[in-house]
């Protein structure tokens, strides 16, 4: 039996396999998107690496992005629609499972070792609700009522909440990203073309660096625009998971993953971080009281959908 578990993001999907025609060094897949024209023709493409042939794919898990409960589904920040009746059909599945792709990274996240997180606020935490939020392609977030439920996190659209400046150097910068966009959400700037954006924003006419690699890497280098860009990103980050901690005071703790959040990880100055997490007025004893764990690792949606076909 061929069972699938893939985790689609904006960018790139990534896929593991297992079953009897699975050889054991091709167990699992990183595609870039901009490569195929659809999700199915990703699916096949990494099924021919296995069998020449048309083999059954008994159980599907996916995880999506964008809201699951359309039909046929709309992916977000990526032009593919998929449609549950046709993917069954094409593949001979029995068993079709879809979640929205940053459930799989919460559970993913959830599953790291804590020697794998690093502390941005090293607060006790309990077995209460947990947050799970992360740049990518996109902003996600879900959360889950228990750190350590078994329970399904809740996949929503937070990442579209309204972008609160919180200095000049903020307003500003909406300021600039209202005019191009109308309305500005904290997407806009955590993800991989917001980092873009404010590093256009800080170097103006100076800028060099054509993508969010490419800001890190000057960065390193010591360049000053790339660096204050970094910077901002993260204080921003800091301040949006504030108010997240205010709005589900999730004291058994929150979580930032995502591959943008993963490749950035040794910018995230712990110091930085809290000055724009504590800076909530008279609530801040309220959000010092929550663990802030940053989960440097690409693959947290992927060991999330890997869990769920494991575990079931």
């Amino acid at each position: 039996m061929m069972s699938l578990a893939a985790d689609i993001g904006g960018t790139y999907s990534r896929l593991v396999w297992s079953g009897e025609l699975v050889r054991a060094d091709d167990t699992e897949q990183v595609f870039e998107n901009s490569g195929f024209d659809s999700l199915e023709s990703v699916i096949e493409h990494g099924l021919r690496r296995h069998t020449s042939g048309r083999q059954p794919i008994e159980r599907m898990v996916l995880a999506l992005p964008g809201p699951v409960d359309q039909q046929p589904i709309k992916l977000t920040n990526i032009d593919w629609q998929v449609d549950r009746t046709e993917l069954l059909a094409r593949f001979q599945t029995n068993s079709l499972t879809i979640i929205n792709d940053f459930q799989a990274a919460a559970i993913g996240a959830l599953q790291t070792p804590v020697g794998q997180l690093a502390a941005l606020n090293d607060a006790p935490g309990d077995d209460g609700p947990v947050v799970v939020a992360g740049a990518g392609t996109g902003l996600g977030m879900a959360w889950r009522t228990r750190r350590r439920a078994d329970e399904m996190p809740r996949a929503t659209e937070g990442g579209h909440l309204d972008f609160a400046p919180n200095d000049a150097q903020q307003l500003a910068l909406y300021l600039a990203l209202a005019e191009r966009f109308g309305h500005v959400s904290y997407e806009r700037i955590l993800s991989g073309a917001g980092l873009l954006d404010c590093y256009r924003f800080v170097a103006g006419d100076a800028a060099r660096a054509e993508a969010p690699a490419g800001i890190s890497e000057l960065a390193k280098q010591g360049d000053e625009a790339a660096t204050q860009s970094v910077h901002l990103f993260v204080s921003i980050f800091g301040h949006y998971a504030g108010n997240l901690a205010l709005a589900f005071n999730p004291t058994g703790g929150i979580y930032l993953c995502g591959g943008l959040t993963a490749h950035l990880a040794p910018w995230f100055d712990p110091a930085l971080f809290r000055a724009a997490y504590f800076a909530r007025g008279r609530m801040r004893p309220v959000v010092q009281k929550i663990p802030v764990y940053l989960v440097a690792r690409h693959d947290a949606g992927l060991a999330g959908v890997r869990h769920i076909i494991s575990n079931s």
